[in-house]
């Protein structure tokens, strides 16, 4: 199975630390569609080759492909660096699963509070890592 998916390396080894003894330890449905996105992405070490996708740190704007006022803009962190206040949104959660590993202009699908979101990637900037 062809998969669309692609994580730099750094970023699938800290998301395998994070299924596996991780901090916190993920749970139910997140363990369960983390470690089929970590068995479906392509894995890769050449930064140029994933400076397209997202990833961990990225930030992320999400558009609606029929209402230009219908957006959304965060950051995708791990669990102990989220805080929603900031627009910083746990790698654990819905939204961020469906994100992950994508590139812009991909579609992406997650079941939101309100029901099911369907959005397109218009835009993935690179943070500078955390120290």
């Amino acid at each position: 199975m062809k998969t669309n998916l692609l994580l730099l390396e750094a970023d699938h080894a800290r998301l395998l630390d994070l299924l596996n003894e991780g901090m916190p330890r993920p749970t139910g449905e997140a363990r369960e569609a983390l470690a089929a996105l970590l068995a479906q992405a392509k894995v890769t070490a050449r930064i140029e080759e994933a400076d397209d996708r997202v990833g961990l740190h990225d930030r992320i704007t999400l558009i609606s492909p029929l209402d230009p006022e219908d957006w959304i803009e965060f950051e995708v962190v791990l669990p102990t660096e989220a805080d929603v206040d900031a627009d910083r949104i746990s790698v654990l959660a819905p939204i961020s699963l469906a994100v992950l590993g994508r590139r812009s202009g991909d579609p992406v699908a997650w079941e939101a509070p309100g029901g099911l979101r369907k959005l397109v990637i218009s835009a993935v900037r690179k943070q500078a890592l955390p120290a």
